[in-house]
C-alpha cells in the first residue's frame, strides 16, 4: 500500500504539468509581412483641361487648349473642341488669341520683291509706310503664326480694281476695321470691295508679321493692311 502511494505521489506533478500544457492555447501565427506598395508610374505630360482632350500630350510642355471654333458662329453650333497645342502656340494663343491673320502663301511686299509671308523672319527687310502714307523699307519685328484647330474660314476680298486679299475675319485692316466687318461697297487701300467670299484656310496655321516704324502696315497681295500683332 505504501509502495503505490508512493508511485502516486512521484508521478501526480508529471500528470499535472501535462494537464497544465494541454489545457495552454497554441501560440499565433506570426503576421504575414505587408507587401510593399507599388511604385506609381513615373506621371505623363501634364496640361491644362487635359481631360478635355483626346488621348495623352504628344509631349512634355503640351496644353489642353480650346479650339476657336468657326470665325461667324451661330447659336446653334456646338462649342469648340479641344486639341493639344505646344507651348509655343499655347502662349501665341493666349497672348493674342484666335487666328485673326493671314494664309502662309499671302505674299507681302519687300525691297527684295514679294515674299511669302510663312517665310519671313524677324530682321528680314519689309515694305512699310510712315504715318504720311509714304512707302519706307522696315525690317520684320515680330514673325509668328498660330495653328488652327479643325475648318478655319477665311474671308476674301475682291476690289474694283481687280485685287484680291484673303485674311482671318478679325484681321486688321490699315485704318483699324476688321476684314470681316467690311462689305461690298466699303472704301478699302484706294479702291472698294465690290465681292466678298468666305474661303476654307489652306493649311493648318496662320501667319502674320509686325514691321518696324510707326504704323505697323504692309502689302499683302497688293492690298494695305495693318498687323494682327500691332497694339
Amino acid at each position: 500500500m505504501l509502495c503505490c502511494a508512493a508511485m502516486k505521489l512521484r508521478f501526480a506533478p508529471a500528470l499535472l504539468l501535462a494537464v497544465a500544457c494541454a489545457g495552454s492555447p497554441a501560440p499565433a501565427p506570426a503576421p504575414a509581412p505587408t507587401p510593399s506598395p507599388t511604385p506609381e508610374p513615373p506621371p505623363g505630360p501634364t496640361a491644362t483641361g487635359s481631360g478635355n482632350c483626346t488621348g495623352p500630350a504628344p509631349g512634355p510642355g503640351f496644353e489642353c487648349v480650346q479650339d476657336c471654333g468657326p470665325p461667324v458662329a451661330q447659336a446653334s453650333d456646338p462649342p469648340p473642341g479641344y486639341s493639344w497645342l505646344s507651348a509655343a502656340d499655347a502662349k501665341s494663343r493666349k497672348s493674342f488669341g484666335c487666328p485673326i491673320c493671314l494664309p502662309g502663301g499671302t505674299l507681302i511686299d519687300t525691297p527684295d520683291g514679294p515674299r511669302a509671308v510663312s517665310e519671313l523672319r524677324r530682321g528680314d527687310r519689309i515694305d512699310t509706310f510712315d504715318r504720311s502714307g509714304k512707302r519706307i523699307t522696315g525690317h520684320v519685328l515680330v514673325a509668328g503664326s498660330t495653328r488652327v484647330s479643325g475648318r478655319h474660314l477665311t474671308v476674301r476680298l475682291t476690289l474694283a480694281d481687280g485685287r484680291t486679299v484673303s485674311a482671318s475675319p478679325g484681321h486688321p485692316a490699315v485704318d483699324g476695321r476688321r476684314v470681316g466687318s467690311l462689305g461690298v461697297g466699303d472704301p478699302l487701300a484706294g479702291s472698294h470691295v465690290t465681292r466678298i467670299e468666305t474661303v476654307p484656310l489652306s493649311g493648318d496655321r496662320t501667319y502674320d508679321v509686325l514691321p518696324s516704324g510707326p504704323t505697323g502696315a504692309y502689302v499683302a497681295d497688293g492690298v494695305v493692311l495693318g498687323s494682327s500683332f500691332a497694339r
